[in-house]
């Protein structure tokens, strides 16, 4: 079958009335009684009987082609007939009544369902326009007045005209749409609504639910309680997983390593099915219990036990809802523990990493009851170094050895070297821990040396001192100088040290440096609560919140903190090697005339006046004054302005350099070392506006240093330089040692606290036999930083008698 939209339907054309020959062609169409008509429909006249169709008398010629317009569905098809136009009388009498007969509307027919597919051909009635304009037209039904005319026409004729007045009254029932040869178009022609066809479903195929991500290995028990190997369809990755309740389980991943916990725990409940949950949940059926070690930034104590243990056991005091407690400080509860058990007799397994992590805080414990012991006796602890340390500084030490792994971050000045090497001595005399190595800036390694030297004396060569790890010795302590100034790569290197002891010394304020955390994290590598509880604070949180929280591995004072235990100045002796040309610093020949004036005072308890002279004379030559002396100290100077005025953190801002000598004082600042500063000078007998101008250089200077006698200080006003945060250079030992505290009074003033102070010693020399003579209590006479011409016969006496005793020293 044909259908509409596979044939081509012709074009409309022209006809002039009275044109008998023209003709409709008519098309059977197949309609759907249910469609709404065309929206201009032609109104139905009174029905003709239909007749037969007759054929044209000649041949239709063919029509222009039309527009292709949207068609509508007929309705029901009926047989058509096609006569030939009427006579133009007929038609014009038949047109003005066709004209005014009003069109009787057509009711809107109900709408069916769609139906699957027509069978039916639709069809598509074209009719000719009856005017040069090309508009459409509907023919009319011929009246009743017509009727009589034709009557008395021909049969033929009438037959013809019956014919015509049939097709044409059947016609205006159908839509018709003509396309005119100017292009304008009719209204459309609805015929039947072609059926909406049902989209072909597809069966879509079953989508084979996706694996999951997670499956377990092999096993060999087939209870739910016991070890698991999971493995991870995504990555790869294979853990392995003890699981002992809904909440209890542990895991071998990195993540349960580093946090504590991790997702597999769950993925692995997830597998189970509904027996395997309800069996989790009725608990570990056994008469054993385990203790884990629940790795995170603070380590904990994992208590596990079957649901046949008894219950004495089982409630155990101190545990969360998840039955864990702190590891640190346990070791006491997990020996009552395995007693309890061991009674009762049930089964307790102890995880190989909860030993060494208990032993731990239970050394630390040691180490205090240690040193509380050996503190008791206080010469048994200053026997331990050379020197004399500051009280402050041997709590600093004590801190450092009893956490073990410890953060020293005192005010620059308070000794940190001297505490460093205090700790070294406990760890080394106490402990055995040995050997230690220093890591610090090339530029610290002389003091490190001369400090070590200092307190140790000949153990000081067990020491490494080094900028870098070195391969050998392997440290069993180490410290590191100037944590601050440690880069992330040089940290990376020093935390792959194996030093189970370690020391830090931190030269600036530790609490507001970003790396804080970097520190403590490398310090707590046991995990013990400091790293937990410095990441649990605020981002704003304060200094004094970090300090509470990291007290157990920090040590950070201030001078101020410490001012009822500071004295007015904290004195650093610095010995320097000042070996003369002959590779000694003492002087052979007044040394020798010394002995033979004691020898000679001894045996006759008399020495003439030139005696007198010569003894005097031979003391004042005996304190080093070598070019290599002198050398050194001002060397000594340069290095005390770097590291004091001059460092990251500055001690002061100026100093000044005293001395008994105005030739000693002269002497530095004209050497090559100073002179480029150049240094100030403050002479005793200077005039008001000369001193007022050395000052004035001085202060306006950057690190500026003044050289100034003990005469040139009296005649300053007490304090005159308080305002000016010196540090101080004692350039000479005085005979008495009250000496160096007047001139930290007349400098700094009575309100003094912890100055910065160091003492030029050369080894081997006069200044060693002092300072040892001294400490032993030995008093020299006071006249003698300022000794007469001749002695009267008590002070010759006075002197005599600790004369011995100082070439013993010698």
């Amino acid at each position: 079958m044909t259908t509409t939209t596979q044939r081509r339907r012709p074009a409309a054309r022209k006809t002039r009335v009275g044109d008998e020959a023209a003709s409709l062609p008519v098309a059977e169409a197949v309609t759907d009684a249910g469609n709404e008509a065309a929206t201009e429909a032609v109104p139905r006249t009174e029905a003709a009987e239909p007749v037969t169709p007759a054929a044209s008398a000649e041949p239709a010629t063919p029509k222009p082609a039309r527009k292709r317009v949207s068609r509508a569905k007929a309705g029901p098809a009926a047989p058509v007939t096609t006569e030939a136009a009427p006579e133009p009388v007929a038609a014009a009498e038949a047109a003005p009544e066709a004209a005014a007969e009003p069109a009787a509307p057509v009711p809107a027919p109900k709408k069916r369902p769609a139906r699957k597919r027509a069978t039916a051909a639709e069809a598509h009635i074209d009719t000719e326009a009856s005017t040069e304009a090309a508009a459409p037209t509907e023919a009319a039904a011929p009246t009743e007045a017509a009727a009589p005319t034709e009557a008395a026409a021909p049969a033929e004729t009438e037959a013809s005209t019956e014919s015509e007045a049939s097709t044409e009254a059947d016609a205006s029932t159908e839509i018709e749409v003509v396309a005119t040869e100017s292009g304008e178009s009719a209204a459309p022609r609805k015929g039947r609504r072609k059926p909406k066809t049902e989209p072909a479903v597809e069966a879509i195929p079953a989508v084979p639910p996706e694996p999951p991500r997670f499956t377990l290995g092999p096993r060999e028990d087939d209870g739910v309680f016991g070890d698991y190997e999971l493995r991870d369809g995504l990555t790869g990755a294979t853990c392995r997983l003890r699981l002992l309740g809904r909440q209890t389980w542990r895991c071998d991943c990195a993540g349960y390593r580093d946090q504590g916990t991790c997702e597999h725990g769950e993925h692995l409940l997830a597998l189970f099915d509904a027996a395997q949950q309800e069996a989790l949940d009725a608990g570990w059926p056994a008469r054993e219990a385990e203790v884990w070690l629940v790795p995170g930034p603070q380590r904990r104590l994992q208590w596990v036990c079957g649901r046949e243990v008894p219950d004495r056991l089982r409630e155990q005091d101190g545990l969360d809802e998840q039955l864990r407690r702190s590891a640190e400080g346990a070791h006491a509860w997990l020996q009552e523990l395995l007693s309890e058990a061991r009674s009762l007799g049930v089964v307790l397994r102890v995880d190989a990493p909860v030993w060494p992590q208990l032993a731990c805080g239970r050394d630390a414990q040691a180490r205090v009851q240690r040193i509380e012991a050996a503190m008791a006796d206080g010469a048994a602890m200053r026997a331990l170094l050379r020197d004399d340390l500051p009280v402050h500084a041997w709590e600093a030490a004590l801190f450092a050895v009893c956490a073990g792994r410890a953060l020293v971050a005192d005010d620059l000045g308070l000794g940190q070297r001297g505490a460093a090497i205090a700790a070294i001595r406990l760890w080394g005399e106490c402990f055995g821990v040995k050997p230690a190595v220093v890591i610090a800036p090339e530029a610290a390694h002389a003091a490190w040396r001369r400090d070590l030297t200092r307190w140790l004396g000949e153990e000081a060569k067990s020491v490494t001192v080094a900028t870098t790890p070195p391969a050998k010795p392997q440290a069993a302590l180490l410290i590191v100088d100037g944590i601050e100034s440690v880069d992330s790569e040089r940290l990376a290197a020093l935390r792959a040290v194996p030093a189970a002891q370690l020391l830090l010394i931190a030269h600036q304020e530790p609490l507001a440096d970003a790396r804080l955390v970097d520190w403590i994290d490398w310090l707590d590598d046991m995990r013990r609560g400091p790293l937990a509880r410095l990441r649990a604070l605020p981002e704003d949180a304060g200094k004094k919140l970090k300090r509470e929280a990291l007290e157990s591995v920090l040590l950070s004072r201030r001078k101020r903190e410490l001012a009822d235990q500071l004295p007015a100045a904290l004195l650093s002796p610095m010995w320097l090697d000042g070996a003369g040309a002959n590779g000694a610093s003492l002087p052979a020949a007044p040394l020798k005339q010394l002995r033979q004036l004691i020898e000679r005072w001894t045996a006759l308890r008399f020495l003439s006046s030139a005696e007198q002279q010569q003894l005097l004379e031979a003391l004042s030559l005996l304190p080093p004054a070598s070019r290599q002396a002198l050398a050194a100290k001002a060397e000594a100077v340069l290095a005390l302005r770097r590291e004091w005025i001059q460092g990251a953190v500055p001690a002061a801002a100026r100093l000044v350099v005293c001395a008994r000598s105005e030739t000693l004082l002269d002497s530095l600042s004209m050497s090559p070392q100073l002179r480029r500063l150049p240094p100030q000078r403050l002479r005793a007998g200077d005039a008001p506006a000369a001193r007022a101008a050395a000052l004035s250089a001085w202060r306006s200077a950057e690190a500026g240093v003044l050289l100034a006698s003990d005469d040139a200080l009296g005649s300053l006003p007490g304090g005159a330089l308080a305002e000016d945060r010196v540090a101080l250079v004692h350039a000479d030992l005085p005979w008495q040692p009250a000496v160096l505290a007047h001139r930290v009074e007349v400098v700094c003033g009575d309100e003094a606290c912890g100055v910065p102070a160091a003492l030029l010693l050369i080894e081997d020399s006069l200044d060693a036999a002092v300072l040892r003579a001294q400490r032993d209590g030995v008093s020299f006479p006071d006249w003698l930083d300022a000794a007469p011409a001749w002695l009267e016969g008590d002070q010759l006496d006075a002197l005599m008698a600790v004369l011995p005793t100082l070439l013993e020293g010698l």
